[in-house]
């Protein structure tokens, strides 16, 4: 009996430790924590644009011209039988030129702004001076711009030469428009078209009241009459 016990004791003996060798106590295992790390997204902001760079632009000075018109008075040269409208302030006078010996008649050139701004050439038609004034002005530079025009009953060849700001205009009085007395006349005038921009309108005005009168209606054209000077 004390032999059964005593084996039953080693069996039991043999199993505990047999145990011990196989089996840990999960207090005894290592522990390993496994950690699953996720990626980090990184998101790309969208480049910001850059503000447009603010233009100032320093407003430029207006120049307003201003064309101060002047009352026009009515002039006439009695003994040439013309007459026309001029600006009052304007010094309008005549005088005869110079002519070659013995070349019949006299001409004259009426003077309405100085330095040959604006004038006009009176002379008798006799001379057939009027083809001289259409080759000089053909040969001005640019080429002048031709054309016929009819004004308070005159009919006249118009040249016009425009260029680097400035302009010149000539009107010849054909054969068949002159005076009852014989003359006719060419009106020339230059402009400069960037200084004083509102000449060629103002010297048209003047050219678009010139006329002829006739000896029956001397006595009843008004106007002052044009001085003579020699």
């Amino acid at each position: 009996m004390r032999h059964f016990i005593l084996g039953i004791f080693i069996l039991l003996t043999v199993l505990i430790f047999a145990s011990g060798c196989t089996q840990s106590s999960p207090a005894s295992l290592p522990y390993t924590m496994v950690v699953t790390t996720q990626p980090v997204v990184t998101t790309a902001l969208p480049a910001e644009t850059p503000p447009a760079p603010v233009i100032t632009s320093t407003p430029q000075p207006v120049v307003t011209i201003i064309h101060y018109t002047v009352p026009t008075k009515e002039w006439k040269e009695s003994d040439l039988h013309m007459a026309f409208k001029a600006p009052q302030d304007w010094n309008v006078t005549t005088r005869p030129l110079s002519q070659p010996e013995g070349s019949p008649g006299l001409v004259y050139q009426t003077d309405l702004v100085r330095n040959n701004v604006f004038y006009i050439i009176t002379y008798p038609m006799s001379l057939n001076g009027d083809q001289a004034y259409r080759d000089s002005f053909r040969s001005w530079v640019p080429v002048p711009f031709q054309t016929t025009v009819t004004i308070n009953g005159i009919k006249y060849d118009r040249f016009e030469s425009s260029g680097n700001g400035t302009s010149h205009v000539g009107y010849v009085v054909q054969k068949g428009s002159a005076s009852d007395l014989g003359f006719a006349s060419v009106l020339v005038y230059t402009t400069d078209d960037v200084s004083r921009p509102f000449d060629k309108a103002d010297f048209e005005k003047v050219i678009s009241s010139f006329t002829y009168f006739t000896s029956r209606d001397a006595g009843s054209v008004t106007g002052e009459e044009i001085p003579l000077v020699r």
